[in-house]
């Protein structure tokens, strides 16, 4: 999603802003502590390895086909229906994580048994 925005990340502007902006090193420190309360409160840390290998694969997956959904409309030339549309996939996702994870990368609730180090190792048996 951030590659049209390529010059604007990375122009002279924003590192002057990042610079001379404490509100916006607020703004990223608050997001970054919500994260990390977000994943101690739904008790992440307490998991045995294959809940959190699912957990933390499910929403990876998640975030990884919003950004892929998010792309293409951006990239496609649909910017006039861009927020009506976003917002119909983003609400899909959320109401049934269960069907796109499965059209994307197989069975859901078996995530965790994917290993990418184990060639023997496959996501769908």
């Amino acid at each position: 999603m951030l590659i049209p925005l390529h010059d604007l990340l990375l122009g002279e502007q924003l590192r002057l802003e990042l610079a001379h902006s404490p509100a916006l090193w607020l703004t990223f420190g608050s997001l970054a502590a919500g994260h990390f309360w977000k994943a101690f409160h739904l008790g992440y840390d307490t998991l045995p390895d294959n809940q959190l290998k699912q957990r933390v694969r499910w929403d990876v997956y998640l975030l990884v086909l919003r950004a892929i959904a998010m792309f293409m409309m951006a990239a496609h030339g649909l910017a006039f229906i861009l927020v009506p549309l976003m917002a119909l996939v983003l609400s899909y996702l959320e109401i049934w994580p269960e069907r796109a994870l499965g059209a994307v990368f197989g069975d859901p609730s078996r995530l965790y048994e994917y290993d990418p180090d184990d060639p023997k190792s496959s996501r769908r048996r």
